[in-house]
């Protein structure tokens, strides 16, 4: 008799389809494949999404600072109108008084000292109105010349004792909150030359 010969069923391979493939490179993916101790795979991508929050932050920012800029422009002329508004109250009622001084220098029976009262008042009213704004009015006469401050309109002869000073002031210098509004008018004197008549003596 003969032996018949087994034969082994070779067991059929199961054929990976491609989706399957596809999820298990994404499953490689999303986990770190390195055998290395020191592993910065996590890291990087822990820092790639601190670059993302930190670039969102600054369009937001930006986005931001656009607006205040934009709305800045807006109000910056009504603050300047107000501004003005808030000054010429202020005026209104100096020019009122001035009406009324000039209505009473027309009047034929007008004491010249009751006016002047009249226009001393007003001044002082107008010296309240200017120190509430910060208008400081520069005092030049009889002080050295100062550049910074003054406008030198011409020289005037004078004796050696007065030489670089100011001996008349045309227009009084003005500053606002301490800088310059404006430059004041001023005749300076100038030591007079001698002549050679006088040398000679």
């Amino acid at each position: 008799m003969t032996k018949k010969k087994e034969t082994k069923k070779e067991e059929p391979i199961e054929e990976v389809s491609e989706q399957a493939a596809s999820g298990a490179k994404q499953e490689d993916a999303q986990h770190c494949s390195c055998k290395e101790e020191s592993c910065h795979c996590q890291e990087g991508q822990g820092q790639e999404l601190k670059s993302d929050n930190y670039y969102d932050q600054l369009l937001r920012l930006q986005a931001d600072f656009e607006n205040f800029r934009k709305r800045t422009e807006r109000e910056a002329p009504l603050l300047i109108k107000y501004g003005k508004a808030e000054v010429l109250k202020k005026l209104l009622p100096l020019h009122d008084s001035l009406i009324k001084a000039k209505e009473e220098l027309e009047k034929k029976d007008t004491d010249a000292a009751h006016i002047k009262k009249g226009l001393n008042m007003i001044f002082e009213e107008f010296d309240k109105v200017f120190k509430s704004e910060g208008v400081e009015f520069v005092s030049a006469k009889g002080k050295p010349y100062d550049p910074m401050t003054q406008e030198v309109i011409t020289t005037m002869p004078c004796e050696a004792s007065e030489d670089g000073l100011v001996t008349q002031e045309l227009c009084q210098g003005v500053k606002l909150d301490g800088k310059i509004l404006r430059h004041g008018q001023v005749i300076v004197g100038k030591k007079k030359e001698e002549t050679p008549e006088a040398q000679e003596k």
